[in-house]
């Protein structure tokens, strides 16, 4: 698979629709790259983008990182996996990228006093990507 950015919501112009009322609009876009990667950036959806902790299964908030293939992921409520949400593109792609990647860097919110992991604050205003990371960044002026 090249590189290729879906946008996953909630509006039917959204590449990936999810009829789910907990969903934002645009809420993440996913990007698979050409190496087989899939990085995910929250949109700074209300309900927050998030996965699953390896060893301790407790949901953690992402910004933006590389996930699996199979990483349980959660958009706002829905649950979901990179699988389940290209699905049909996957096929169509003759597989390719089915290794995915572990756990990137990014992602990480903060945590209140008594453990619980907050949605990390979704990035205002402007924003651009930047050429190096891909990351989404407030946009330079």
């Amino acid at each position: 698979m090249s590189r290729r950015s879906f946008v996953i919501g909630r509006s039917p112009y959204a590449d990936v629709v999810l009829a789910d009322p907990g969903v934002a609009r645009r809420h993440a876009e996913l990007v698979a790259t050409g190496d087989g990667r899939y990085h995910l950036t929250d949109c700074g959806s209300e309900g927050g983008t998030w996965r699953q902790a390896g060893e301790t299964g407790a949901w953690e908030p992402v910004r933006q990182a590389f996930v699996a293939l199979d990483e349980p992921l959660r958009l706002g409520d829905h649950p979901c996996t990179v699988q389940s949400l290209l699905g049909d593109r996957l096929a169509a792609d003759g597989g390719a990228g089915r290794g995915g990647a572990g756990r990137g860097g990014g992602g990480k919110g903060r945590w209140r006093h008594d453990g619980v992991a907050e949605a990390p604050e979704p990035v205002r205003g402007r924003v651009e990507r930047d050429p190096e990371t891909g990351e989404i960044v407030p946009k330079r002026v």
